[in-house]
């Protein structure tokens, strides 16, 4: 998906005024540092999951509506779910004193 968000940005780019560059790189920034890439995975609790799946779709969705793209018709779809009961809720497993 940030493969093809990527594309999309590299095709429009040459058309974009210098403001428009600026907040499409903005957003793009934003895309590639989501903290989805950290709950990606049935390891982590379903809601977590949840929730940062779908602001990442929306960070997507943010970013092909700044370059005055049709957004691919996958990003209307959940496409990860966790599973996972951490005993922390997904954050950083316990250690051990020693």
């Amino acid at each position: 998906m940030l493969v093809d968000a990527r594309h999309a940005v590299d095709a429009r780019w040459p058309q974009l005024s210098d403001a428009e560059r600026s907040q499409v790189a903005q957003q793009l920034a934003v895309c590639e540092g989501s903290d989805w890439f950290w709950w990606f995975g049935d390891y982590n609790p379903a809601q977590t999951v949840s929730d940062f799946e779908h602001l990442y779709r929306v960070h997507l969705g943010n970013l092909y509506q700044l370059l005055g793209v049709e957004p691919p018709g996958y990003l209307a779809q959940t496409f990860t779910r966790g599973r996972g009961a951490p005993v922390h809720g997904g954050v950083i497993a316990a250690g051990q004193a020693g």
